[in-house]
């Protein structure tokens, strides 16, 4: 396969995971609204720990070191945008 193929695909792949991205940050918003009317925090460690367990378990052994990092920085990043956004 031709290198600019491979770029093109990995193109796709980007603008995806963006939109992606951005639909889990703006549902991580709308999650802390609704946990701040019950006085709860934005995070949730257990939850968390939960994703990321599910992530490994989902992800080729070679990769799991490589996916949790990944899923950890997206909470983080989530996290972030809704403390940015309140």
């Amino acid at each position: 396969m031709a290198i600019q193929e491979l770029r093109n695909q990995i193109d796709t792949i980007y603008d995806e995971m963006l939109s992606l991205f951005i639909r889990q940050a703006e549902l991580t918003c709308e999650i802390g609204i609704e946990k701040a009317k019950d006085g709860k925090t934005i995070s949730d460690r257990k939850r968390e720990e939960e994703i990321l367990e599910k992530i490994a378990a989902n992800s080729p052994m070679d990769m799991q070191n490589y996916s949790i990092e990944l899923f950890r920085e997206v909470i983080r990043l989530s996290k972030q945008y809704y403390e940015d956004m309140k």
